[in-house]
C-alpha cells in the first residue's frame, strides 16, 4: 500500500522522506499536496522545530501533513498536539488533520475518531493525539511520545509560558526514537519568551523557518489583495500579519485571541444572524454566527456602505439569508418594521441597558472565538477593539472604546440574545 503511493522510495529508506519528497514532485507522481518551501524542511533532526511568519502562510498545514506522513512512514511515532486551551484544538489543529487525510486521499491509513480527536494508523498502530497545555502538570503520557506541536504559544490570552515549555521539554524523552518538539505560530510580540530563547540568545537551538503568504500557492487572490491593502493602509500590522516580522500587541485589546478558520460549519448545534444597522457614514455588519464545542464562530455576511433597508434585504436575500431565518439586530423600531415590510418577520431587537455593552462582551469571552477566512473586515475589529486606558495609571478600563465594534457588535447581539435565553441573563 505504501508503495504504491510513494513508488520511488524503497522499502528500507521510508525514514529519508524528506530527501524523497522533491524529487517525487518533480516527476508528478508526489501524492502529497504541500508548498514547496515546506518540502526541503520535513523530517529535520533538530530536536526543537520553529515554522513561523505571516497569517495564511500555510505553515500549520504543512505541519500537520508532515505529521501525517511520520505516522505513515516511521515504524514508531507518537505525536501529541496541542494548544494552550483544549476546546480550540478541535477547529485548529485536529481539523487541519482531517483536511489533509481528505485533500490527499490518506483515509486507506488513518482512522479518525472524532469524540476524543484521535487518529490512528492503520498501518502501524502509530497515534496522533490532542491535549491542552493549560496545566501541563496534568500531562502523563509525555513519556511514549516522539513528537509535540504546540500550535499559536503565542497569544495574549492563553499564551504557552516559558515554564510550561520548559517543563514539556523536560518529559519528552521516549527512549526508541529520536524526539522533537514544533512550534508553529505569526510573531505578534516580541516580548515573548519565545523570542528570547530562540531569536535573541542561543538559550536552545532550534531549527528556525520563516514563509509569508507569498509561498502559499493554495492561498485565495483575495487574501494577496487584502495584504496589499494593509501594507498601504498600515505597514507596520503589514510587516507582522503579511511577512511574519516580529511585533508588538497593540495595548489593552478587548479580545486579544481568536482563530481563523476557513468556512462556517454546518453543525453548529446554535447559529444565526446579528445585525447592526450601520447609518451613514457607518457599515451595514450582518454576521452569522453559532456555537460549536465550546467555540463561538463569526461570519462575516455583510459589511459595507451607504445601505437602505430595501437594499439591505435584496443583499441579505441575494447572500443566502432566508427570511425565516431569525435576526437579533440594533434595536432600532423603525428599521426592524422596515425590514419586516421586507418580508423579514423573524427580526427581533437586542436588548440593551446599563450594563449590556460589558455583559454582551463577558459572554462573548466565555467561548473561544472563531472568525472565517473570508471575514477581512471582522478581523480587522478584532485586530482594534480595544478598552480606553486609565491616563493615570495606564492600564485598560472597564469599558471599550466605541470604535472597531460594527460587526463585533452584531456577534455581541446575537450572543446576549442566546445568553439570555439559556440564562435569564440581567444586566448590571
Amino acid at each position: 500500500m505504501i508503495a504504491a503511493r510513494f513508488p520511488i522510495l524503497p522499502a528500507s529508506r521510508r525514514g529519508e522522506l524528506s530527501n524523497a519528497l522533491p524529487a517525487m514532485k518533480q516527476r508528478g507522481i508526489c501524492p502529497v499536496i504541500v508548498n514547496d518551501a515546506f518540502l526541503p524542511n520535513v523530517f529535520r533532526e533538530e530536536r526543537i522545530q520553529i515554522w513561523y511568519g505571516g497569517s495564511g502562510s500555510g505553515k500549520s498545514d504543512a505541519k500537520a501533513t508532515e505529521l501525517l506522513l511520520k505516522c505513515i512512514v516511521k515504524d514508531y511515532c507518537r505525536v501529541m498536539f496541542c494548544r494552550k486551551v483544549f476546546d480550540s484544538i478541535r477547529m485548529s489543529q485536529f481539523q487541519l488533520f482531517k483536511d489533509v487525510i481528505k485533500r490527499n486521499g490518506f483515509e486507506e491509513f488513518f482512522n479518525v475518531t472524532d469524540h476524543n480527536m484521535r487518529i490512528v494508523c492503520k498501518i502501524n498502530g502509530n497515534i496522533l493525539f490532542a491535549r491542552g497545555l493549560d496545566d501541563v502538570d496534568k500531562i502523563t503520557s509525555v513519556a511514549d511520545v516522539t513528537d509535540v506541536w504546540i500550535e499559536e504559544p503565542i497569544d495574549k490570552k492563553g499564551s504557552i509560558s516559558s515554564s510550561d515549555f520548559t517543563e514539556l521539554n523536560r518529559r519528552l524523552r521516549c527512549p526508541t526514537a529520536t524526539n522533537h518538539i514544533h512550534l508553529t505560530f505569526n510573531p505578534i510580540t516580541s516580548e515573548s519568551w519565545i523570542h528570547e530563547y530562540f531569536f535573541k540568545s542561543n538559550e536552545y537551538e532550534a531549527f528556525k523557518l520563516c514563509t509569508t503568504y507569498k509561498d502559499n500557492h493554495f492561498s485565495p487572490p483575495e487574501m494577496a489583495r487584502q495584504f496589499e491593502i494593509l501594507r498601504t493602509k498600515k505597514p507596520d500590522e503589514y510587516k507582522v500579519y503579511a511577512l511574519g516580522e516580529w511585533g508588538k500587541l497593540k495595548q489593552g485589546l478587548v479580545f486579544p485571541e481568536y482563530q481563523i478558520i476557513q468556512d462556517f460549519p454546518m453543525d453548529c448545534s446554535k447559529w444565526g444572524y446579528g445585525l447592526d444597522w450601520g447609518f451613514y457614514p457607518d457599515p451595514t455588519a450582518l454576521i452569522k454566527c453559532g456555537i460549536k464545542h465550546g467555540a463561538l464562530i463569526l461570519d462575516e455576511v455583510i459589511y459595507e456602505n451607504n445601505h437602505t433597508s430595501g437594499s439591505r434585504a435584496e443583499t441579505m436575500k441575494a447572500r443566502g439569508v432566508l427570511t425565516t431565518h431569525k435576526i437579533i439586530a440594533d434595536p432600532n423600531p423603525e428599521a426592524i418594521a422596515e425590514m419586516k415590510t421586507k418580508g423579514y418577520y423573524n427580526i427581533v431587537p437586542a436588548k440593551k441597558g446599563p450594563g449590556s455593552v460589558k455583559a454582551g462582551i463577558d459572554h462573548m469571552k466565555e467561548f473561544s472565538i472563531m472568525l472565517t477566512a473570508r471575514s477581512v473586515n471582522l478581523k480587522k475589529e478584532f485586530d482594534n477593539y480595544a478598552w480606553q486606558i486609565n491616563k493615570h495609571s495606564e492600564e485598560p478600563t472597564g469599558e471599550p472604546i466605541d470604535d472597531w465594534n460594527h460587526g463585533i457588535d452584531a456577534g455581541r447581539y446575537w450572543t446576549m440574545a442566546n445568553a439570555i435565553q439559556r440564562q435569564g441573563v440581567r444586566f448590571a
